[in-house]
């Protein structure tokens, strides 16, 4: 396995438009069994993992673990995987305590803040906790003083009530803050959500979204953040490793409930239930015919700028994409791709209209 992700299911409140599983508030003796689990799944997959180049935490909010767990993890991932390039740690500014810098510090060299907007109004509207007072920049500042090299940073775009001016705000406030990364995600109405519930019946404003989407690229750019991927900005050698290994078909391995394994062949998912994840309940195996999963690893490659090389792409897949020609040349004609004999690479058409290449790829007859 190429890549080590570790899913941290705990926050200290559901914000209303989150899809991934977490559990509110934990206490000592679930964040304790959890994380029991975890140190014998490394141990058990330490072969595999030996020659890993990136780690990843995610959650969730793996910044609220106290800090004596963060460093019994931090220690034992160091032990089986003792030459990863990039690690990369999830934070929530509220969390990122000089103490609990110089902790995430000591292990992660990569830290990313899911800020999402500075304006207190916005994160209401989605039911996020407010920031009350310039708790993002003391993080920042807090990560800065601790060594940190590579920050990341998180916003949110279309969020209800939200303008282009206010975007164009939350972006300018962004760069102010000097981060080496911004993602920016068009907030996304997740069914079962309280915030799908409370906006079911209104109608999508597509428009403004790709809007917004197109400002942020114009905008990071001329800052010296170029788009590397749809929702992804980075000074030049700051993208993220682990992402775009994964967007380009290599393996990883997920540890934690709720997180995805790929293993070149089959993707296999751990059940989202903490407790049943603990007591060994097996994943979902996700398996498909051979040529569904070469479509799925090639149009995820194609959310990258840079999409894909012919030699990549043999070497993710064991094959050329001669099979799917017809579908990228049809592509090709709509101008979502550039499709030469050795590179086939997104327009910017394309990445605004992703969705458009991966229905064309992973359905191919």
């Amino acid at each position: 396995m190429r890549n080590l992700y570790i899913h941290v299911p705990f926050c200290a409140g559901k914000c209303d438009y989150c899809a991934f599983y977490s559990e509110p508030a934990p206490d000592a003796a679930l964040i304790r069994c959890w994380l029991d689990r975890i140190l014998f799944q490394l141990e058990e997959n330490a072969s595999r993992l030996k020659h890993a180049e990136t780690v990843y935490f995610g959650g969730g909010t793996p910044s609220l673990l106290p800090d004596d767990v963060l460093k019994r993890l931090f220690a034992a991932v160091r032990e089986v995987v003792p030459n990863a390039v990039e690690i990369s740690i999830e934070a929530n500014p509220f969390t990122i305590t000089p103490e609990k810098a110089v902790v995430l510090t000591s292990f992660a060299n990569r830290v990313t803040i899911g800020i999402q907007s500075f304006d207190p109004a916005l994160l209401e509207a989605v039911g996020r906790r407010k920031h009350t007072g310039p708790e993002p920049e003391e993080a920042v500042r807090n990560l800065r003083e601790a060594g940190l090299r590579n920050l990341g940073i998180d916003l949110m775009y279309a969020l209800p009530g939200e303008t282009p001016d206010l975007w164009r705000r939350d972006l300018e406030h962004a760069l102010e803050l000097n981060p080496e990364h911004i993602s920016a995600y068009s907030v996304t109405p997740e069914p079962g959500t309280p915030f799908a519930s409370r906006i079911a019946g209104q109608p999508e404003n597509d428009m403004l979204s790709e809007a917004m989407w197109e400002q942020a690229g114009a905008i990071l750019g001329a800052a010296g953040l170029p788009r590397y991927e749809i929702s992804n900005c980075a000074r030049s050698g700051f993208e993220s490793r682990h992402n775009s290994n994964v967007w380009h078909g290599q393996t990883y391995l997920g540890l934690g409930p709720a997180a995805c394994s790929f293993d070149g062949t089959d993707r296999w998912t751990q059940v989202s239930d903490l407790r049943a994840w603990v007591d060994g309940a097996p994943p979902e195996v996700d398996r498909i015919p051979r040529r569904a999963r070469l479509g799925e690893i090639l149009m995820m490659g194609l959310r990258t700028v840079h999409g894909w090389t012919r030699q990549d792409f043999e070497d993710a897949a064991g094959c050329g994409w001669d099979d799917f020609l017809s579908q990228l040349n049809e592509l090709a004609g709509r101008d979502l791709l550039t499709l030469t004999a050795d590179t086939i690479m997104p327009t910017e058409h394309g990445l605004a209209f992703w969705n458009d290449i991966a229905e064309s790829l992973v359905f191919a007859p």
